[in-house]
């Protein structure tokens, strides 16, 4: 799988190591999870870049995965593919 990074509101978790992060689906949800702190590839005022797993892409949009809670499950999300920067496997 791929490595891509999405733009998310965060905010902080439920503990220190994590992150509390909203983004919109291809439909215009929003979709929150929670993600380690880890993962923030960068941060400034209330957004920043999450690193996410790309599982799908297609000309216009994207599935990816997001970071999976604390017992390592995962949700996956459809969004436009223009939203997504990649960024080397880590």
């Amino acid at each position: 799988m791929q490595q891509a990074t999405i733009r998310a509101r965060l905010s902080e978790g439920f503990f220190p190591s994590e992150v509390t992060a909203e983004l919109e689906d291809l439909r215009g949800n929003r979709v929150g999870f929670m993600a380690a702190r880890e993962l923030v590839v960068s941060r400034d005022n209330g957004t920043g870049e999450i690193a996410v797993r790309v599982v799908q892409l297609n000309d216009d949009r994207a599935i990816i995965e997001l970071p999976g809670d604390v017992y390592g499950a995962v949700r996956y999300v459809e969004v436009d593919r223009t939203v997504l920067a990649t960024r080397p496997a880590r």
